[in-house]
């Protein structure tokens, strides 16, 4: 997936965070090697250690002056000069340990001939210890060219080997200083500071795309769900998983649209409210005006027949009873048809639904029957809400009654209320049969009912008063076995409440 504008800032501004710091390190580690580097070399060093090591070097080049001025001293010996021209080996062998008795530091003596050969070899008797001393061999002429003479001479190699490893050291260190350098110490730096340089980049590429990518998919999927919202869906809900600004965002969404669905569904409901009460106005005043007549007419029928046909006398009292029974149900209807029509708008002022209902129950328990058990759960936390009292009463009257109704045996009705954040929540429990699976969508609406004698205006009153309370009301199975009715209100101050307040 190719990054976006806002990944590509993110990652941006991690880069930043996290090269500029490095980049910073980089350079005053450079300037400290640097100056470490630069003490650690300098030229009076160098200068130093070739002193000590030509102090070695005059040393070894006096010892070996000395060895080669006694070796050319020995060759001088007449007597063993003599002995070697004459080619007398008894006298030169004499001749040759006399010279080995004087010079101490000779551990072998031998006359070769100009071809390299040994004539003749003396060696001292003690055994030359390698561990402590080293061979040093000086040849002389002898004899006008014809036999020269090789001294070896011992000496002790403390020295030499000082000066053999005072000369490695100093061409070591030369080499470190002049190339080695940059390659143990400053290429390594640089080369792990550039590793250091890359794996920072990849690192954080990478935790930018991790922390960006499912922001920009939450943002994506927000902006993906206005584009339906925009064409009158407000079902769509976004998921809203998290505690960060992005969750808190999706969930502001989602109660935004549920809001915005209750508006809707409110405003649709006033509407159609608005339409039924101009119908039922308009039956009320068809069916009200002809009611008078028709029931005067049957009445002076039935009041002036003075015939003797009793079948008829009793067909036409039989008419007239049913007549007035009919007129009396059709003045009941035309009245709630009415009452329906002139709905008032609530008054709502602030109050305590807590304390409304301490007042109230006597009052709504005398309207119920005795068996009926009406169980109340009102806790001990104050309910302000600002509500219309009389109209309110009607609606938890209405609610009991039907509770009651539709289900005469059944003698147990719950009333619970308590708070729930910015709102009150009030439930009306009953153990009845429950509302009818093909009702439950429209029980709400104007003339739905499932009781013979009944107009389907209770609840349509109910919830136009709850909407002008500013809340809403909601039908499901009750725990009991029957139907619940949930009334959810908004608590004094809140938003909701205010906007009721101010269309009341």
């Amino acid at each position: 997936m190719p990054f976006g504008r806002t990944q590509v800032r993110v990652v941006m501004a991690l880069l930043l965070v996290g090269i500029l710091p490095l980049i910073s390190a980089v350079v005053l580690a450079n300037e400290v090697v640097r100056r470490v580097s630069q003490t650690a070399f300098q030229p009076e060093f160098g200068e130093q250690l070739d002193r000590s090591l030509e102090l070695y070097a005059e040393l070894v080049k006096a010892l070996k002056s000395s060895m080669r001025s006694e070796g050319a001293l020995m060759a001088v010996d007449a007597p063993t000069r003599e002995a070697v021209a004459e080619e007398d080996p008894e006298a030169a062998t004499e001749a040759l340990r006399r010279l080995l008795d004087e010079h101490p530091t000779v551990q072998t003596l031998v006359v070769e001939d100009e071809d390299g050969n040994a004539w003749l070899q003396i060696d001292r008797d003690r055994v030359l210890d390698e561990a402590k001393q080293r061979t040093f061999s000086v040849r002389s002429p002898l004899d006008e060219g014809r036999y020269r003479l090789v001294s070896t001479f011992a000496v002790d190699r403390t020295r030499l080997d000082e000066m053999d490893r005072a000369q490695q050291f100093v061409q070591g260190w030369k080499s470190f200083a002049s190339r080695s350098r940059s390659e143990w110490i400053v290429r390594p730096y640089l080369s792990a500071f550039a590793a250091l340089f890359g794996v920072t980049v990849l690192f954080a590429v990478a935790m930018g795309v991790l922390l960006v990518r499912p922001v920009i998919r939450r943002l994506r999927l927000l902006a993906e769900a206005t584009r339906p919202v925009a064409e009158g869906d407000l079902s769509v809900r976004v998921p809203a998983e998290g505690r960060d600004e992005i969750a808190d965002l999706a969930r502001a969404f989602n109660d935004m649209l549920e809001q915005l669905g209750r508006s809707r569904a409110r405003v649709e409901f006033l509407r159609r409210m608005g339409e039924w009460q101009n119908m039922a106005r308009r039956l009320a005043h068809e069916i009200k005006n002809p009611l008078t007549p028709i029931q005067l007419a049957v009445e002076e029928c039935h009041g002036r027949y003075d015939g003797g046909d009793e079948k008829f006398r009793r067909l036409l009292g039989t008419t007239h009873d049913i007549v007035v029974e009919e007129v009396a149900s059709l003045r009941r209807l035309v009245g709630e048809f009415a009452e329906f029509a002139r709905l008032p708008q609530a008054d709502l002022r602030d109050g305590d639904l807590r304390e409304f209902f301490r007042e109230q129950q006597p009052r709504l328990s005398r309207e119920l029957p005795d068996h009926v058990e009406l169980r109340w759960d009102i806790g001990e936390v104050s309910l302000p809400v600002a509500h219309d009292k009389t109209m309110f009463y009607r609606v938890i009257l209405n609610l009991l009654e039907n509770a009651h109704q539709a289900a005469p045996g059944a003698g147990e009705i719950a009333v619970t209320a308590q708070r729930e954040d910015d709102a009150v929540i009030v439930v009306v429990d009953d153990a009845g049969p429950g509302i009818e699976p093909d009702l439950a969508p429209v029980v709400f609406d104007p003339y739905v009912t499932s009781k013979q004698d009944g107009t389907g205006l209770g609840l349509t009153i109910v919830k136009k008063i709850i909407i002008d309370h500013g809340g809403s009301i909601e039908a499901s199975e009750s725990p009991l076995g029957g139907a619940r009715f949930r009334i959810e209100l908004p608590v004094v101050g809140s938003s909701a409440s205010e906007a009721a307040r101010a269309v009341s």
